[in-house]
């Protein structure tokens, strides 16, 4: 256990009584909306192309695009320091709200394409903010925890989103899941703005200047490393997830229900994996059981292409992909909370953006890799950029370090 852990531990415990409960389930749907806007187009991509009549190349572009676009994220980094917390979370939501009645009201390629694209930056804007929320209102100690619960909204869009936006699709078309995300982000926008309590951090007015970023950025190279660290992790998990509903529907020949009903169990290996990664992380640091996982993802990402004979097979390689994958993500986000802790939002957002260069890297990359080399190719790139991001974690990564050691 590290210095900081151990001064963490002497911190006041962060009592989970109904009100904390109640804070924790409304970051959890948040969450949970975000997440569904964000990832809908991946084991949907075939259902959209055919109701748009386009190729699903050009869906595969959308998500290239809206990978391309979270990079503005150090952009926003000033917001939630400048506004409130509570301010930009609620206004995320009303924005996401908005977009998603958008694609409702105007079923064509071009609000899907708004739609899809703009949610790179909602997504930049919420997460960042919500991550640095928590790292002002939770002990560092139990961090890792209420961290890791709030990811449990990323899973819930596949282990619950995904089925009933197959089963909308299926009986009323592909604009129809839309409107349903449009309509309860309404009362959560309220919930957000009037049900979280306010930090004690008071407003820092020199933070919305890019200048102040920047030179943050001088001061702490170790927000590089970490930025490094999302992006390659990112990009190997994305490279391989953005053909996965083109290669369960061409491999197995699965319906848009099967498909939802299968990423189901994806949804069930990131849960498990936050919730492993939650009750682990505190228990025996951040760092080592991050890099453990890291590296058993890199084994599965090799394992993947032998399970093609049988779906059985694949789901059981993809599901237990998913757990170590998350917990190599969730367990490394407490670490970098706690990075330097007097500049989270900007430390956040730059990972939030790293995270998103990750996912423009294989978005782009992932669909020739499939052309070309198949499902084969796909994961060894994974698994090679994956064994570059434990490297880097491991050498440089260390809280309350501020700098790169």
């Amino acid at each position: 256990m590290s210095q900081t852990e151990n001064v963490a531990s002497s911190q006041p415990p962060w009592v989970w009584d109904a009100r904390r409960i109640g804070l924790m389930s409304i970051l959890i749907f948040s969450r949970f909306l975000h997440s569904s806007l964000v990832r809908i187009a991946y084991p949907f991509a075939p259902a959209f192309a055919r109701g748009l009549g386009v190729p699903i190349a050009t869906i595969y572009l959308l998500i290239s695009a809206r990978n391309l676009i979270s990079l503005l994220s150090p952009l926003f980094a000033s917001l939630p320091e400048r506004f409130g917390y509570r301010n930009i979370m609620s206004l995320a939501m009303l924005l996401l709200s908005a977009l998603c009645l958008l694609v409702a009201g105007v079923p064509a390629f071009w609000s899907l394409a708004i739609a899809l694209v703009a949610a790179g930056i909602v997504k930049v804007i919420f997460d960042p903010t919500m991550q640095a929320y928590l790292g002002d209102v939770v002990p560092y100690a139990q961090r890792g925890k209420a961290i890791s619960m709030t990811e449990f909204g990323w899973s819930a869009s596949f282990l619950i989103g995904a089925p009933f936006i197959g089963w909308l699709i299926a009986r009323q078309g592909w604009p129809a899941p839309f409107l349903w995300l449009g309509l309860a982000a309404i009362p959560t926008t309220v919930l957000l703005r009037r049900g979280l309590p306010p930090t004690n951090r008071a407003a820092n007015h020199e933070a919305v200047s890019l200048r102040y970023i920047w030179q943050t950025l001088r001061r702490h190279p170790i927000i590089w490393a970490s930025s490094l660290y999302m992006m390659l992790t990112l990009a190997a998990q994305e490279g391989l997830f953005i053909v996965y509903g083109d290669w369960m529907e061409s491999t197995f020949n699965l319906s848009l229900t099967s498909l939802g009903l299968a990423t189901t169990l994806i949804g069930l290996a990131e849960m498990s994996g936050e919730a492993t990664a939650g009750w682990s992380v505190d228990r025996f640091g951040k760092r080592p059981v991050t890099i453990l996982c890291g590296l058993l993802t890199v084994v599965i990402f090799l394992i993947i292409p032998l399970s093609a004979g049988s779906l059985v097979t694949a789901m059981a390689a993809m599901v237990a992909m998913f757990f170590t994958f998350e917990i190599a993500v969730v367990g490394a986000i407490p670490l970098l909370t706690e990075l330097v802790p007097g500049a989270r939002t900007v430390v956040m957002s730059m990972s939030l953006g790293s995270m998103a260069a990750g996912r423009a890297i294989g978005s782009l990359i992932g669909p020739i890799a499939w052309a070309k080399l198949g499902i084969a190719g796909n994961s060894i790139i994974a698994a090679v950029v994956m064994l570059l991001a434990v490297l880097v974690l491991a050498r440089w990564l260390h809280e309350g370090k501020g700098e790169i050691q």
